[in-house]
């Protein structure tokens, strides 16, 4: 059987020219896809990887800290936010750009990770006082979301993009 001939421009091409143009459109058409993929994929590691690191990161931090804290709840919310802000200038500093490139991917991080890590606090938070009675899950669900909440902000208001 007789392999067709391509045309160009209204003109009957050889076989192997054909079959030329043809391999090389496959691979254009190859190259975009991966391209397509790449722009795709990279992104989403990079968003998974940021908000892990900012989820397991920085929730289990309050373990550390004595509890000569501000009484109110309030007070050592605005505590923890300030605390959290600090610590995103200072990561700035120390390490200017973001892992999450693409602005979805980062509004995403800004809305989920101070959720998040509020939920696993809580959780760390109910287990250890079944030991200690003096630790208050609730209290810690709303100081780990705000001092995620400070690092997140700081962080998607200044640090560069690629």
């Amino acid at each position: 059987m007789k392999a067709d001939a391509g045309e160009l421009n209204g003109q009957k091409l050889p076989v192997p020219v054909a079959n030329k143009f043809r391999r090389q459109w496959k691979t254009i058409e190859c190259a975009r896809c991966l391209k397509f993929m790449k722009d795709l994929i990279i992104p989403f590691f990079q968003f998974l990887f940021e908000f892990l690191i900012e989820i397991f990161g920085y929730s289990p931090i309050d373990w550390f800290f004595p509890d000569k804290w501000p009484e109110s709840l309030i007070g050592r919310c605005i505590a923890w936010f300030i605390l959290g802000c600090g610590l995103a200038t200072a990561s700035i500093l120390l390490l200017n750009h973001t892992w999450i490139s693409h602005p979805t991917l980062r509004t995403a991080n800004l809305a989920l990770a101070p959720i998040t890590s509020a939920f696993i606090s809580e959780a760390i938070a109910r287990h250890r006082s079944k030991h200690n009675e003096s630790i208050i899950p609730r209290n810690h669900f709303w100081q780990a979301f705000w001092f995620t909440l400070g690092i997140v902000t700081v962080r998607f208001a200044y640090a560069a993009r690629h």
